[in-house]
């Protein structure tokens, strides 16, 4: 009798919980758009500019398209040129997304500074920038099973170049190599194969977003150690250079990077992007030179 008491008591408290229940639906708050400017310029390429705007947090799956903003004007002047600005895409296998992108009629001369200016909805974006970055070749290349960073335990491809006696600069990798459908982005479990790539032979070009300072040690014999962003397989090939950016690249990815820490682990303070270089809106306009040469690299296992 006791146990048929218990019982009883365990179903009316479930059926009291389940009667309890109520679907609350959250009113979205009005939210105020911004840009999210990326432009980064090198000597002897066309300049490319990524223009996008911000969506609210519980819009939903989203694709490129929904983000990229097409009816804006653009150009890039200096005491050389005007350079105009029309919108282009390209489809991303890896994404399996079309990356929507701005591209310039000009290519970009060195020792040069050059003035951005973007318009839209009526509002009037400026920034400049001087592509003076010196060239830093690679002298050679190395590779880890484990290292460390601030996200965790990775294999490593490490990089070393002399720096600059000159005080700040700013450095990061710039890969490229081609991939299978065995591929996928490297933080990702074998579920994050991409479904567009079949039977093709795919060139992809990796591009570091973290920018390593040569603060402390200015002029010295230093090193790059980094987790590449695709799985591989033995006796794997890659093309690395290394790209000399600005102080406008570093300020902007160095913020990525720490709200990206901030994400991952709960004991570092929260940190949000801020508008640095753009009154009202994200992002950047930048300079940097690229090494003359492409460094083989071949995975030892």
């Amino acid at each position: 009798m006791k146990t048929l008491n218990i019982i009883s008591t365990l179903l009316a408290i479930l059926i009291l919980g389940i009667s309890c229940q109520k679907e609350v639906k959250l009113k979205q708050l009005p939210y105020d758009s911004k840009l999210s400017i990326e432009c980064l310029i090198t000597p002897n390429q066309y300049p490319k500019l990524y223009l996008n705007k911000t969506v609210p947090y519980l819009t939903g799956k989203a694709y490129n398209n929904s983000f990229f903003v097409r009816n804006a004007s653009i150009k890039i002047t200096s005491k050389l040129d005007s350079i105009l600005f029309v919108p282009d895409s390209i489809f991303n296998y890896v994404q399996c997304d079309y990356t929507y992108f701005y591209i310039g009629n000009i290519k970009i001369a060195s020792n040069t500074t050059y003035n951005l200016t973007i318009t839209y909805n009526n509002k009037i974006y400026t920034a400049n920038c001087t592509t003076n970055q010196p060239i830093v070749n690679i002298d050679s290349t190395d590779y880890v099973q484990k290292f460390k960073d601030l996200y965790g335990e990775h294999e490593g491809v490490v990089i070393h170049y002399n720096d600059p006696p000159t005080v700040g600069q700013f450095y990061r990798y710039d890969m490229q190599r081609l991939i299978d459908s065995s591929a996928y982005k490297a933080n990702l479990a074998t579920n994050g194969k991409s479904p567009c790539i079949n039977n093709q032979i795919i060139l992809v070009h990796e591009i570091g977003r973290a920018i390593y300072s040569d603060k402390n040690a200015n002029g010295q014999i230093s090193t790059i150690t980094f987790e590449p962003a695709y799985k591989h397989k033995l006796n794997d090939t890659c093309y690395i250079k290394m790209q000399t950016m600005d102080k406008n690249a570093f300020d902007y990815y160095d913020q990525l990077d720490r709200q990206k820490l901030a994400q991952f682990n709960p004991f570092v303070e929260p940190t949000y992007l801020k508008p640095t270089q753009f009154k009202d809106a994200f992002g950047c306009f930048g300079a940097y030179a690229i090494s003359n040469d492409s460094v083989l690299f071949v995975y030892p296992e």
